[in-house]
């Protein structure tokens, strides 16, 4: 559940990223100014903002519920799995590099959570 959890949370990242591209994209073929007034307006006319705002607003809710069973000091660590998640995404769905040392760091991650798990 926890590592579902951190991989929705990655998706609303990619989602927001994704409205974010389309409203920069848009105000600059509109000539409109580059205040965040403006963007602001270009950004919520576009569906992955306000999926992302349904995605991680659901997430909030599923998270206080999980936080009913789960102690927080053993399900906040697995937030940082939302980080590995959605640079994978990225990865996928912009084409940002991902590097050997990012793997490297995944792994101290993998070896934390376990640590984390077992005490």
């Amino acid at each position: 559940m926890l590592v579902s959890f951190a991989f929705f949370l990655g998706a609303g990242q990619i989602l927001l990223k994704k409205g974010v591209y389309l409203a920069q994209s848009n105000a600059q073929a509109q000539s409109v100014s580059s205040g965040i007034f403006h963007f602001g307006l270009q950004l919520i006319q576009t569906w992955q903002f306000w999926g992302a705002i349904l995605l991680c607003g659901s997430l909030v809710l599923l998270w206080a519920w999980m936080l009913t069973i789960i102690p927080l000091s053993k399900a906040y660590p697995f937030v940082v799995l939302a980080f590995v998640f959605a640079a994978i995404m990225e990865h996928f769905f912009f084409g940002t590099p991902v590097t050997f040392k990012f793997f490297i760091g995944c792994g101290f991650i993998a070896a934390g959570l376990i640590f984390i798990l077992q005490s």
